[in-house]
């Protein structure tokens, strides 16, 4: 009776294990019949050995180059040449070509290789400095030596560095302006101004002094730049910030129209005194602001400027757009008489504007 269960039980058992044994061979066949079907499509590999750009990289603290990785897959059937790396800008829509990269180019790339190459452009002109401030990305562009490539969009660090306003008062001074600046709340970093400069000549003395740091966010801060403009009254310049990071800023603007100063008389007369003189000035009508004379002074011949310390201008020493003044100088100039001598008078204004005039001695 034992015996006859024992039997039972065995069949039972080698019944479950010749189940599971035909269960895993099913399977095992239906895969092999599975990927049979779709394996020719589903792991072709390429002809040719193609790259992808793994990664670009822009660094907000310093806009002279970008790192842009490469990988030649292991899966490619060769190495490769890397020729060119390049950019495209949708701002102005152009072309940068990248003459100089670490390593440098034409490299060849082996397979299974990644390696990562410093882009040495200035990427800072084109986060706002010239160009509408714009999130659009651009494209950076790897080419092998048969003409075939790879592209990837990538966004730069936004900076906004921008000059709210730019103050040119002739009014007040053409020996300085003011321009303030500040560096916007959305930009991705703090900047550093180094220089400031004006139709391309770097203004030397500016408060406060540079370099100065400006955060994201901070509130706009002016600048005063000494700098006599005289020359470019009346014409369009162009104010440039620029920062230790390499962002910068400018802004154009048309200047106040000119003041144009003339003496129109410089009278020395013997007959009614030898220690006075007197000096007409104008002031045309199109010049753009009134000025106060502040100073006069005389040279004769060779000699040193003469600071004249007593004069009186009639009717005031401001002198406004299409007026003159009469302006009697104090100065004994005896000691010159009977010799052919010529005095040059300059005339200074508190706004800086200064006229000279030669005239002879009698």
């Amino acid at each position: 009776m034992h015996l006859i269960c024992d039997t039972k039980g065995i069949s039972r058992l080698v019944l479950i294990l010749l189940m599971l044994l035909f269960f895993a061979v099913g399977a095992l066949f239906s895969y092999i019949y599975t990927m049979g079907f779709y394996a020719p499509s589903e792991f072709r590999l390429p002809n040719e050995s193609v790259i992808t750009i793994e990664s670009v990289e822009f660094y907000d603290q310093d806009t002279s180059f970008f790192n842009v990785t490469i990988l030649n897959p292991s899966y490619s059937p060769s190495s490769v040449e890397v020729t060119r790396i390049e950019t495209r800008t949708p701002d102005d829509n152009k072309i940068h070509m990248i003459t100089n990269t670490q390593p440098t180019l034409p490299y060849q790339l082996e397979r299974g290789e990644i390696r990562t190459f410093r882009a040495m452009w200035n990427w800072a002109n084109y986060t706002g400095i010239n160009l509408p401030y714009t999130d659009q990305p651009i494209e950076v562009r790897v080419f092998l030596a048969d003409k075939r490539g790879e592209i990837l969009e990538v966004k730069r660090p936004l900076t906004m560095l921008v000059i709210t306003d730019l103050v040119f008062n002739s009014s007040i001074s053409v020996n300085h302006f003011n321009t303030t600046v500040q560096n916007v709340g959305s930009s991705k970093t703090y900047v550093n101004i180094t220089e400031i400069s004006i139709g391309g000549n770097v203004i030397s003395m500016v408060s406060p002094s540079l370099p100065y740091s400006l955060n994201p966010g901070d509130a706009p801060k002016q600048f005063q730049c000494f700098y006599n403009w005289t020359d470019v009254q009346g014409r369009e310049v162009t104010v440039r910030i620029s920062t230790m990071q390499g962002y910068a800023a400018k802004r154009t603007q048309t200047l106040p129209k000119p003041v144009v100063l003339d003496i129109l008389q410089i009278v020395f007369n013997a007959t009614l005194s030898t220690n006075q003189f007197n000096v007409t000035v104008s002031n045309a009508a199109d010049s753009s602001t009134y000025v106060d004379i502040n100073r006069i002074t005389v040279t004769v011949g060779e000699g040193a400027a003469v600071n004249i310390s007593q004069w009186v201008a009639d009717p005031s020493p401001r002198l406004k757009t299409n007026a003159s003044v009469l302006i009697a100088c104090t100065w004994d100039w005896s000691s010159f008489k009977g010799q052919t001598l010529t005095a040059k008078v300059t005339v200074y204004t508190s706004q800086g504007f200064t006229i000279s005039k030669e005239a002879q001695i009698p």
